[in-house]
C-alpha cells in the first residue's frame, strides 16, 4: 500500500479495521474520469539542464496552510536497519502549495492547501486520525483566496488527501493534472479509508495526466517541459505513490525544485533515511529519492522544497 505517511499514521490508530479487510477490497484511489493532460512535451534530462543556464521568468513562493506532529516512525521505516540510529522522538509536518507565476500562462498551484470543509468528508477512520494527530490549520485555501489572484491549474505532486484537500475551495473549473499512474492505484488501503480522493475531486472535470515517456538520459523515469519553453519541468518520480512528480521551477530569483513526498522530511533528504512504502514500490522510492538528491548536488544552485518540511537553514517565514 502506497499512501501518505500522514494516512500511515491513521492506518495505525485504525488497524482494528483492517484486519476486518477481506481479499477483493482492493480499488482504485479514485474512481475519478482521468483523461491525457493537454499540457506538456516529453523531453530529457539534458534539455532541462541546459534551460537553467538562462534567466528564470517565472515568479514562486511557498505557502504555509497546516501543521501536525507524529512520531518518527510515520516518517522514516523502522524496520529498515538504516534507521536504527535515530533516536525515538516526533517530527513536525506542514502542509504547503507553491504559487507559480509566469508573464504568459499565468498563475497555477503546485498542490492545493487544505480545507476546512476536508475533515467532514474523510471516512470516520481518517476523521478519528487527523484528530490523534491535532492537525493545526494556519489557514485555508478558501481563505488564502481573498485577496489573491485565483490559479488558472493545479499541478499535483501525487493524489493523497493532504495535498489534495484544499481543491475543495477552489473554483472546481480548474484544471488538475498529475502523474500517470496515481489514479488507478489499487490497494485495499484506499477501501478502508473511504476512497477521500473521490470526495474531494467532486465537481471537478476530469484530471489531466502527464505523459511521460522514458527520459532518454535515464536521469529520472520521465521528463517533461510544461510550457514548452524551459521554464516549468515535470518530473516522473515514482514510488511514494506510482505517478509522484516532481516540479523544477526556472524563477527570476534562481531554479526551485519541489519533490512533494518522494522524500518529505529532512532526514529522507540529509540522511538518506528511507520513508515508510510498500515492498514492491521501495526500489522505485529508493531511486527516485537518489536520482532527486543526486540531480540537486549537480546543480547547487537549485533550491530544493520538501513534501513537509523545511530544508536547514530554509526560512520558514513569510509564507503567506
Amino acid at each position: 500500500m502506497t499512501i501518505s505517511n500522514f494516512a500511515y499514521r491513521i492506518l495505525a490508530v485504525a488497524s482494528a479495521a483492517a484486519v476486518i479487510t477481506v481479499g477483493g477490497c482492493a480499488s482504485p484511489a479514485t474512481v475519478h474520469p482521468v483523461t491525457v493532460s493537454d499540457l506538456g512535451t516529453a523531453s530529457r534530462t539534458a534539455s532541462l539542464e541546459a534551460s537553467l543556464a538562462r534567466p528564470g521568468v517565472a515568479t514562486f513562493r511557498r505557502v504555509r496552510f497546516a501543521e501536525w506532529t507524529g512520531g518518527r516512525g510515520s516518517f522514516i521505516d523502522r524496520k529498515d536497519p538504516r534507521t536504527a540510529a535515530v533516536p525515538e522522538g516526533s517530527e513536525q509536518a506542514v502542509i504547503y502549495a507553491y504559487v507559480v507565476d509566469h508573464p504568459r500562462f499565468g498563475r497555477f498551484l503546485i498542490d492545493s492547501g487544505i480545507s476546512a470543509d476536508l475533515e467532514p468528508r474523510l471516512g470516520w477512520i481518517m476523521r478519528r486520525g487527523v484528530k490523534d494527530l491535532a492537525v493545526r490549520i494556519d489557514q485555508t485555501a478558501g481563505g488564502w483566496l481573498h485577496g489573491e489572484t485565483p490559479p488558472q491549474a493545479v499541478f499535483l505532486t501525487h493524489l493523497h488527501f493532504d495535498h489534495i484537500g484544499g481543491l475543495i475551495d477552489l473554483d472546481h473549473a480548474t484544471p488538475v493534472y498529475l502523474g500517470q499512474g496515481d489514479a488507478a492505484e489499487r490497494n485495499f488501503v484506499n477501501w478502508v479509508l473511504g476512497h477521500p480522493a473521490d470526495s474531494i475531486l467532486e465537481g471537478y472535470g476530469p484530471l489531466r495526466e502527464w505523459a511521460f515517456r522514458s527520459d532518454p538520459d535515464g536521469t529520472f523515469a520521465g521528463v517533461i517541459d510544461v510550457f514548452g519553453d524551459g521554464s516549468v519541468w515535470a518530473l516522473h518520480v515514482p514510488g511514494h505513490s506510482p505517478g509522484s512528480t516532481a516540479y523544477l521551477i526556472n524563477a527570476v530569483d534562481g531554479p526551485k525544485l519541489v519533490v512533494g513526498d518522494a522524500v518529505h522530511t529532512r532526514l529522507g533528504w540529509e540522511q538518506a533515511m528511507p520513508q515508510p512504502v510498500a515492498p514492491e514500490a521501495r526500489a522505485d522510492a529508493e531511486a527516485s529519492a537518489a536520482r532527486l538528491r543526486r540531480f540537486a548536488s549537480a546543480h547547487p544552485a537549485i533550491e530544493v522544497f520538501l513534501g513537509h518540511q523545511s530544508r536547514v537553514g530554509q526560512a520558514e517565514a513569510d509564507l503567506r
